[in-house]
């Protein structure tokens, strides 16, 4: 998903209590997290931002410095609690599921001799939209918990259906609550 997923990073921070808006950062232009190095998108170190300016600015090293700052496992069931690792379950047959590479779930496609392992590195890359995969509709259902009080609502894209005559509306659902309300303001 790319820059977009850095939303999600930071409301974890947030939620968690890892940091504030106003928690400062010096952006050198550079981190490595796992051993991965990590440049911001233009290669250019920023200064001195608050959390706020690490947004505005879309800086990776930031979104890299904070997922260390939350650990894996506090990272980890943020994105488990923004559901990335499940599908919508939209109105609609044939939605793809990527399975997430944690430190939670290390081997999600089984234990076999080519089973993709989890190594630390990988969690500075997803904290900014690299090496995770997700579908649009995941990416927008999970992130409409920020709009919406930090509640995550079941996705539709039918405002009812017709069966026998009978007119069924679709009421709204809530799926999970990953952050506060007030992390989500």
């Amino acid at each position: 998903p790319g820059s977009v997923f850095k939303v999600l990073t930071m409301a974890a921070a947030l939620d968690s209590g890892t940091v504030t808006p106003d928690t400062e950062f010096l952006d050198t232009g550079y981190i490595e997290v796992g051993g991965l190095p990590i440049h911001n998108w233009d290669y250019g170190a920023w200064g001195m931002q608050t959390m706020t300016g690490c947004l505005q600015h879309s800086l990776n090293v930031c979104m890299g410095w904070l997922s260390k700052e939350m650990g894996a496992k506090t990272f980890y069931s943020y994105l488990q609690a923004f559901n990335i690792d499940r599908k919508a379950n939209i109105d609609m047959a044939g939605e793809a599921l990527y399975p997430l590479l944690s430190s939670n779930n290390p081997t999600p496609f089984g234990s076999g001799e080519y089973a993709p392992r989890w190594v630390e590195a990988m969690m500075g890359a997803q904290s900014f939209g690299q090496g995770v995969a997700v579908t649009p509709l995941r990416m927008i259902t999970s992130i409409s918990a920020l709009a919406n009080d930090g509640r995550i609502m079941a996705p539709h894209i039918q405002k009812a259906t017709i069966q026998d005559g009978r007119i069924r509306y679709y009421t709204p659902n809530i799926v999970a609550t990953p952050i506060k309300a007030e992390t989500a303001r």
